[in-house]
């Protein structure tokens, strides 16, 4: 999951139909590879070390929301309830402490 910084963090204004349609056409009709693609470009971004996180955020604000989102939901198939539960509060304190 990304953490995205406040300003650009619009997740409660997609649903988990939208952010899957963004991330599929991201992926040129495959989910996964739209996924697997905005991965790509954080590590590039990251290796690369040419832009800070802001101009990161700033052109890839919707695609980075939607993998949150679908990543989130996809999460619950693959672990179970009580992993998930875990999961999902050590992220929710780790981002509560940062600003």
């Amino acid at each position: 999951m990304f953490r995205i910084p406040i300003f650009y963090d619009n997740q409660k204004f997609m649903s988990f139909h939208n952010a899957s349609g963004i991330m599929t056409r991201h992926g040129q009709g495959d989910l996964l590879a739209g996924m697997k693609s905005m991965d790509a470009i954080w590590n590039d971004h990251c290796g690369d070390m040419a832009g800070d996180d802001d101009e990161f955020f700033d052109h890839w604000e919707y695609e980075v929301n939607a993998y949150n989102i679908v990543f989130e939901g996809m999460a619950r198939l693959f672990a179970p309830d009580s992993e998930y539960s875990k999961a999902k509060q050590a992220i929710a304190e780790a981002v509560d402490g940062v600003e």
